[in-house]
């Protein structure tokens, strides 16, 4: 069997994330610093980062704006032959505002009616792009987005598991795209599709109402729904510019937990897609847990 052309492609969104320089408020703001953001899409640039052979799958609109976040897609050395520009579509925005203690940051989205909102199952073929990689990544945010994109993902991972496709999940909740009911009675239907799954206490309590140690939660979703690896990740944070990170894993039958680091904080946002591109690195470098979650971590 030929070796797959990529080792992760990422289904999800490009956004642009508009800050301003500085620490300066939003409602001050005179300038804003551009960067590209979207939780599916650092996985697949940080693995792009450290060698890996990486694509994106999503839409964006045919405009200054869209060819301004697939220029800088490329420039990570990500694959962007399957995210074709949509005329008339919006992009999707997010406006963050960073701060120092004891002010909390501030995140505006306008991503409603985005390009990447209106993927649907029929714009890709499926089986063919699970074909060409080793691992098949998806969050929870993409599903949140519309309809449309929730069967996407549905398709995205059930050809991903015909495949034979090591498929990647984030547990990712965001309250502003929908309701702990909806999510849960979405992540139902794909959990049982993912090998690798990374989520936190925080997360599972409030969309599943699961409480107990790292141990017990990561044994849980491997129990409930079979993935192969259940991450449980801890973030520490003491004041706004320092804190500490580390994981702990139900894997191949007992529980693993990885090196802790701490940290202070350049960027707290993506800090999470980090750990899970790290994760994803070790996987790929020899299928070892306890080299994946040491080397996610310390991503």
């Amino acid at each position: 069997m030929a070796e797959p052309r990529f080792d992760c492609i990422s289904l999800g969104e490009v956004m642009l994330r508009l800050s301003p320089p500085r620490y300066e408020r939003l409602r001050r703001a005179r300038s804003l610093d551009i960067q590209v953001a979207g939780a599916q899409l650092n996985v697949v640039a940080n693995l792009a980062r450290l060698g890996k052979r990486t694509a994106f799958i999503s839409r964006l609109p045919d405009s200054e704006l869209g060819l301004l976040a697939r220029d800088m897609c490329l420039s990570y050395g990500i694959d962007m032959t399957h995210v074709p520009l949509i005329p008339g579509a919006r992009m999707g925005l997010n406006f963050l505002e960073f701060s120092g203690t004891p002010r909390a940051p501030v995140a505006i989205f306008d991503r409603r009616d985005s390009a990447a909102s209106t993927l649907s199952p029929g714009d890709f073929d499926w089986a063919a792009l699970a074909g060409q990689t080793r691992i098949a990544h998806t969050d929870g945010i993409v599903p949140a987005l519309s309809e449309s994109c929730r069967a996407a993902v549905q398709a995205w991972l059930e050809a991903a598991k015909a495949a034979g496709c090591t498929v990647s999940f984030d547990v990712n909740y965001r309250d502003h795209l929908w309701t702990p009911e909806a999510a849960r009675a979405c992540w139902e239907t794909l959990l049982p599709l993912v090998d690798i799954l990374v989520t936190s206490q925080g997360v599972t309590e409030a969309v599943f109402g699961v409480t107990g140690s790292d141990a017990e939660i990561a044994q849980w979703y491997h129990e409930t729904f079979g993935c192969r690896w259940a991450v449980v990740t801890t973030r520490e944070i003491h004041g706004v510019l320092h804190g500490a990170w580390s994981s702990a894993a139900w894997a191949d039958g007992h529980l693993i937990r990885g090196r802790r680091y701490e940290f202070d904080a350049i960027d707290r946002f993506g800090t999470g897609d980090a750990f899970l591109a790290g994760l994803l690195y070790g996987y790929l470098e020899g299928d070892a847990p306890q080299f994946a979650l040491d080397f996610g971590n310390a991503a």
